[in-house]
């Protein structure tokens, strides 16, 4: 392993430093520097081009970072006096707290080793323990979401129950597969986190915004760190459920959580139904997502190859989440309001032909090599 740092790298350090302690203070530099220990070593290691679109060597802990540093912090509050119920409402029901923990930890073994855990089994855990959370915690389940044809659906036990932990269980993989460019998870996650902080204003999501944003300053720079599984699956895990309690208690309209997670819900949904029609197994990877083509033609007009894959992501993340964002900002709409369907329409729209247009020249590319 290199320990020495090239020129580079050193000018890339002082201004992911500088640019943390400016915007987060010594939190920011402290999280910057752990992030930094973390890429120098040995664990979790991916080759270049197997994570997404990335064409560098990057470290898989980036979730681990991210979760060790706001589980730090929080309990640092906790010495200055801070009560648990400051957490957060998720921080009054410890089921929620536990789903978290035990989907971060899944995460983490197939990260260290990705063959230890086959996908169905993986795929069994999640659902044993989104649905152990919903039978204990059955509170959270959205029963009144504004539509009298699904609110009646929802407000049955056992089938409000199962929709419940297949939504779950579907987001946490759709967060997974978006995860395939530098900013994109990171910058939804950041930018979800100000916003649950603006409308809920807990502890958790004013640490969260924090060090996701330190973790965003350091992915879309260096390009050496990324959240990996654990990432993925605990955040995952941490933005699903509080969109439930924040539907649920009328913090935010469906509408509105539908701009705010529309990349990865609308991509995950796309993906299955292209590779139906394909032919091919509808959870087996490709790589013709939308941030794939995205990327293909920013790599042409950039030298740098973090600089294409960053860009990528960092669009995708403010024309998702970011729209969101923006319009509570702005006081355009509230958070509340279900208005919202109009944008999460264009959204889609936007979507579609976007896909459309940025993947003929891709197959047409493939046809003429193949022929």
């Amino acid at each position: 392993m290199r320990l020495v740092l090239t020129d580079r790298e050193l000018a890339k350090l002082f201004v992911m430093l500088l640019l943390a302690t400016l915007m987060f203070g010594i939190t920011g530099l402290m999280g910057m520097l752990v992030m930094q220990w973390v890429t120098r070593q040995r664990y979790a290691k991916d080759e270049a081009a197997k994570h997404g679109i990335s064409q560098i060597n990057a470290s898989r802990l980036g979730g681990v970072v991210v979760i060790g540093l706001s589980l730090c912090f929080l309990f640092s509050r906790f010495l200055m006096g801070y009560e648990f119920d400051d957490i957060g409402p998720l921080g009054i029901q410890m089921w929620g707290w536990a789903a978290f923990v035990s989907t971060s930890l899944l995460g983490l073994i197939e990260d260290i080793d990705n063959d230890l855990l086959s996908p169905t089994l993986r795929l069994a855990l999640l659902v044993l323990f989104f649905g152990t959370t919903f039978v204990i915690w059955p509170e959270i389940i959205p029963i009144n979401i504004g539509y009298p044809f699904f609110d009646n659906i929802m407000s049955q036990p056992l089938i409000g129950w199962a929709i419940a932990v297949v939504f779950c269980v579907g987001f946490i993989n759709a967060i997974n597969m978006a995860d395939g460019a530098n900013g994109l998870v990171p910058g939804i996650v950041f930018i979800a986190s100000v916003i649950f902080n603006s409308v809920m204003g807990a502890l958790v999501w004013e640490v969260l915004s924090i060090v996701s944003g330190v973790f965003l300053l350091f992915n879309v720079i260096s390009g050496r760190l990324f959240l990996g599984d654990a990432g993925a699956y605990g955040l995952g895990s941490i933005l699903v459920l509080a969109g439930f309690y924040a539907v649920n208690t009328h913090r935010i309209s469906v509408e509105f959580a539908a701009v705010m997670m529309c990349y990865p819900c609308v991509e995950v949904v796309m993906s299955m139904i292209r590779r139906r029609i394909a032919g091919r197994s509808m959870f087996k990877p490709d790589n013709h997502h939308l941030h794939n083509y995205i990327h293909e033609q920013l790599k042409t007009k950039t030298r740098s190859r973090v600089a294409a894959n960053s860009l990528t992501g960092l669009l995708i993340a403010c024309g998702s989440t970011g729209i969101a964002y923006m319009g509570i900002k702005l006081e355009l709409l509230e958070a509340t309001s279900s208005e919202w369907i109009w944008v999460f329409i264009i959204q889609l729209l936007i979507y579609l032909a976007g896909y459309w247009a940025l993947s003929k020249p891709a197959i047409s590319k493939v046809e003429n090599t193949a022929t």
